[in-house]
C-alpha cells in the first residue's frame, strides 16, 4: 500500500488563544477545500457546438486557478478514461493526454477502464511519464498481490487549523470486460476496498474523504449506501453530467470531453468548544460550460503537435475521400447510442452484416464514440468514420446458435436503462424485448427475421460483429459459445466498402428492430 501525505496550503492557525481570566478558549478549526473536476476526456477539439476542447479547457482552468482564495487547498481532478477513444489516442498510446496533463497541472487522476486499452506494458510507460498522482486502490498486480506498480493507495493532505483531507479511487471491476488490461491484474472488489481505504484514511485523521471513482452511477450510489464514510465521490465512467446527495454523500460527474468543468468549494469547520460534534461541511459547486472559449495558446501547440503527426501518418487524400452523402440526418450522439435505437447503429450493423455475407449482425453502441450529429446533405468521408470508430478493431464472423445469440442479446441489454456502451445495434432481424414483469430481468418475448418468420433456436447461424464483441467484451459471454470462421478488415474500412456501394445513405431516426415494453 502507498499513503502520503501533502502539507497544508497554509501554516494551521493557533487552536486556542487565552481569554481576559487566563483560561485557555479552544478554537474552532476551519479549512477550505476547492475542487476542480473533468472525467472521460477523449477527444482534443471542441465538438460542432463549440464544446469542449482541450485548448479551451486550458483557458478556463487558468481562469478558475485564479479565483482561489490563498488560503484555501486545491485540488484538481480526472476521473478516468483519458489515455483511450480517438484516432489520435490509438496512434499515441495516450502519450498526448499525459503531456497535456502535465502541461496543465492535473494532480490528481483516477484509473478507468480505458487506460488499459494497450495494456499494462503501456500504461506503465504512460504512467512513468506523468506528474499527476495515479489512484486506483482496488487495482492488483496478479504476480505480486500488491497494488500496480505506481498507483498511490491512499493520501493524507493537510489542511489549515490541523484539519485533514482523505483521498483514494477506485477502478470498475468490470474493467476486464470492456478493455485489455491483461493477466496480470486484477480489480478488487470496489466496496471492500472503499470501505478498507475509509477505515485506515480516519484511522490516520482525516476529518473528510474524498473518493475519485470510475464507475456507473448505479454503483456510486451503491458505493455511498454502502460505505457511508465518503463525503464526496468525484465520478467518471458515465458520460452525462450529474450531481446529486445519496444519503450523505454528494455524488458528481462532469459529463465528458471536457464540456463543463466542475468546481467545487467544501467549507469546513469543527467546533473548539464542542469537539465531540461532527464536522459542518457547507458545499457549493457550479457547472462551467467550456464553449465558445479562447483557447490557450501553449495548450495549443501541443495539440497541434499530435494533430499535426496524426495526419501526417494518414493518407491525407484517402481521408477525404467521400464515400456517400446523407438523405437524412445520422445521429453518433452518445445519449442515443447507449440507451436504444440510433441511425449510426443501425447503418454500422447493415454494413458489417452485408460486407461479412452474415445471416444477422449486432455491434455495441460504445463501438461508435463521435457524439455528432450530421445534418442532411453531409458528405461522409473515410476521415469521419475514422473519428467515429477509432478502434483498430476487425470485423468477424462468428458461427453459434440461434438460442445462445438470443442469450448475448439479453446480456447487452442488462444494464439498461442506465446508458451503456454495450447497447445492441441489429441487422436482419426484429427483436421485442418485455421487462413488465421484472424489469431487472428482461425476457424476449419475440425474434423474427425481416420478413417475419421465428427463428429457430437450434439453428445455427453466422453473425457478423466486432472482434472484442466475439470475445465476450461488455461482459456478453454467450458469444463464447460459438466460434470465429472469419475475420475481416477493422470496422471503419468495412463501413466505407458498404457507403461506396450506396453513395447516399438514409436512415429514419428508428426503424423498430428493438422493440422494448416497459
Amino acid at each position: 500500500m502507498t499513503t502520503t501525505t501533502t502539507p497544508a496550503a497554509t501554516t494551521p492557525t493557533p487552536a486556542a488563544s487565552a481569554s481576559c481570566d487566563g483560561s485557555v478558549t479552544p478554537k474552532d478549526q476551519n479549512a477550505l477545500v476547492v475542487v476542480l473536476s473533468v472525467n472521460d476526456v477523449y477527444d482534443m477539439y471542441p465538438d460542432q457546438q463549440g464544446r469542449g476542447g482541450m485548448a479551451e479547457f486550458a483557458t478556463l482552468l487558468e481562469r478558475e486557478r485564479a479565483k482561489i482564495p490563498a488560503h484555501a487547498k486545491l485540488l484538481v481532478t480526472l476521473n478516468g478514461d483519458f489515455l483511450s477513444g480517438s484516432q489520435v489516442a490509438e496512434r499515441h498510446k495516450g502519450a498526448h493526454m499525459i503531456e497535456l496533463l502535465n502541461h496543465l497541472g492535473i494532480e490528481y487522476v483516477v484509473l478507468g477502464n480505458h487506460e488499459f486499452d494497450f495494456g499494462d506494458v503501456v500504461l506503465r510507460e504512460r504512467m512513468a511519464e506523468s506528474r499527476s498522482k495515479w489512484f486506483g486502490s482496488n487495482v492488483i498486480e496478479t504476480a505480486t498481490g500488491k497494488l500496480f506498480p505506481g498507483v498511490i493507495d491512499t493520501e493524507i493532505v493537510e489542511l489549515t487549523d490541523g484539519l485533514k483531507l482523505g483521498v483514494f479511487g477506485v477502478c470498475t471491476q468490470e474493467t476486464p470486460n470492456l478493455s485489455y488490461p491483461g493477466d496480470n491484474i486484477v480489480f478488487d472488489d470496489v466496496f471492500a476496498t472503499s470501505k478498507r481505504c475509509v477505515r485506515e484514511l480516519q484511522d490516520q485523521g482525516a476529518d473528510f474523504i474524498i473518493a475519485l471513482t470510475h464507475l456507473s452511477i448505479a454503483q456510486d450510489k451503491l458505493l455511498a449506501r454502502k460505505v457511508p464514510g465518503i463525503d464526496v465521490m468525484l465520478g467518471g465512467h458515465d458520460h452525462e453530467p450529474f450531481t446529486l446527495y445519496e444519503g450523505k454523500t454528494l455524488v458528481h460527474k462532469s459529463g465528458q470531453n471536457a464540456f463543463w468543468l466542475a468546481r467545487m468549494e467544501f467549507h469546513l469547520s469543527k467546533s473548539g468548544l464542542q469537539p465531540e460534534r461532527p464536522l459542518a461541511i457547507t458545499p457549493q459547486w457550479t457547472m462551467i460550460a467550456n464553449q465558445n472559449i479562447p483557447p490557450q495558446a501553449s495548450t495549443q501547440e501541443i495539440v497541434a503537435k499530435y494533430m499535426k503527426a496524426l495526419a501526417d501518418a494518414e493518407d491525407e487524400a484517402d481521408a477525404k475521400r467521400v464515400l456517400a452523402t446523407l438523405a437524412l440526418p445520422l445521429s453518433t450522439k452518445t445519449s442515443q447510442l447507449r440507451a436504444g435505437e440510433c441511425n449510426m447503429g443501425n447503418l454500422a450493423a447493415d454494413a458489417i452484416r452485408s460486407e461479412l455475407s452474415a445471416d444477422f449482425s449486432l455491434i455495441n453502441g460504445g463501438f461508435i464514440r463521435g457524439d455528432k450529429e450530421y445534418e442532411a446533405r453531409t458528405a461522409i468521408t473515410m476521415g469521419t468514420l475514422n473519428h467515429e470508430m477509432p478502434f483498430p478493431r476487425p470485423g468477424v464472423l462468428i458461427r453459434i446458435k440461434i438460442k445462445h445469440f438470443r442469450e448475448a442479446i439479453l446480456q447487452h441489454f442488462s444494464k439498461y436503462p442506465q446508458l451503456s456502451g454495450s447497447y445492441p445495434h441489429i441487422s436482419g432481424l426484429r427483436v421485442t424485448i418485455d421487462r413488465r414483469a421484472n424489469p431487472s430481468e428482461p425476457t424476449i418475448t419475440e425474434m423474427v427475421d425481416e420478413s417475419g418468420a421465428p427463428l429457430d433456436m437450434e439453428a445455427e447461424v453466422n453473425i457478423a460483429t466486432t472482434l472484442f464483441i466475439a470475445g465476450g467484451g461488455d461482459g456478453c459471454t454467450a458469444w463464447k459459445q460459438g466460434e470465429i470462421i472469419h475475420t475481416g478488415e477493422r470496422i471503419a474500412v468495412i463501413v466505407s466498402e458498404f457507403l461506396l456501394k450506396k453513395r447516399l445513405v438514409a436512415y429514419p431516426e428508428r426503424e423498430g428492430r428493438i422493440t422494448i415494453l416497459e
